[in-house]
């Protein structure tokens, strides 16, 4: 795509910025020898439930499908209920990703059960078990994040109760590359790719080459907020626009960032002009591993950071010394 003088282009991956939770069959893979799951019978009609702790906002049936939660019959009790989930255990207390492991769980009085991965706080696809069992599971390779399962169980009459358990990371498979980082796994190692930056007198551009991606860094505004645009520049497109003029000792942008900042009424009135051509140098860039609303760090030419936060939403930057 775009070609420096002192760099030129090949085909390089990105960052993954966003984890691919797994949930569902991928890591609800089969029973343990000799427990088999719950019988495809429907799922008794929800009514009052016996605890309402961490329950999901819907029930799925053997299908799939999604029946909203019936209103309690009258005269309906909780306390009138022998149903119980006596314990939800693993058979270790944290995880690596790859790792296989078994779920057991023992509950009282329930005649369903479902297991269920969960996924950003939320209940994902389940699968039918046996009210009291065990379920062998493997751990995605691409884990990042703890595993959190939840255990629903229903009786006779409709009655549920639920139970959830957390798994946590052992460790983290890549660490960081920079100091105080975050309480939490970065997607995979430190990409280390060719960059340019340029400062203009109200934000920042830089460019990856590992991305082929322009990120604007507006400073214009209390809340600073940033853009990102794929590099369309090409060689043999026009560097710069002979028709604009910068005020002495300010710069028009050229190649790539004067492309962006020509192209788009936004970046070139809340930016203004450059303070001095643009530099090339070496940088790091590496990504939290959320299921959405990642965070994505950049090493500045000087050796700070550029902490971005999700949906451009702001950014700061963390000097070397903070580091």
């Amino acid at each position: 795509m775009r070609e420096r003088a002192y760099c030129r282009k090949t085909l390089v991956g990105g960052v993954l910025l966003v984890w691919l939770a797994a949930c569902g069959s991928s890591i609800l893979r089969g029973p343990a020898p000799g427990v088999s799951p719950a019988p495809s019978a429907p799922v008794p009609s929800p009514t009052k439930p016996v605890s309402s702790a961490m329950e999901p906002s819907e029930t799925p049936t053997p299908s799939g499908t999604a029946v909203p939660l019936a209103s309690p019959p009258s005269g309906a009790s909780p306390g009138a209920s022998d149903l119980a989930i006596r314990f939800f255990r693993a058979d270790r207390e944290a995880i690596m990703p790859g790792e296989t492991f078994t779920l057991t769980w023992e509950s009282a009085g329930a005649v369903q059960a479902w297991l269920y991965p969960v996924v950003d706080g939320r209940s994902t696809q389940g699968m039918p078990v046996s009210p009291t069992g065990s379920w062998i599971l493997t751990a995605p390779v691409d884990l990042r994040q703890p595993l959190e399962y939840m255990l629903l169980v229903f009786d006779s009459s409709g009655a549920r109760i639920s139970r959830r358990l957390r798994l946590p990371l052992r460790q983290c498979p890549a660490g960081w590359f920079f100091a105080n980082p975050p309480a939490e796994c970065p997607s995979g190692p430190p990409v280390v790719s060719f960059a340019a930056y340029q400062p203009f007198e109200r934000g920042h551009m830089i460019w990856i080459l590992a991305r082929d991606e322009v990120f604007v860094l507006f400073e214009d505004e209390p809340v600073h907020r940033w853009r990102v645009f794929v590099d369309l520049f090409e060689e043999g497109m026009p560097e710069s626009d002979p028709a604009l003029t910068p005020p002495p000792g300010r710069f028009q942008p050229v190649r790539g960032f004067g492309l962006v900042w020509r192209s788009d009424p936004e970046v070139q009135s809340h930016l203004g002009w450059a303070l001095r051509p643009e530099q090339g140098f070496t940088t790091r860039i590496q990504a939290t591993a959320r299921i959405r609303y990642n965070v994505l760090f950049i090493e500045a030419p000087d050796g700070g950071i550029w902490q971005l936060e999700s949906e451009g939403s702001r950014w700061l930057y963390r000097p070397p010394e903070s580091r």
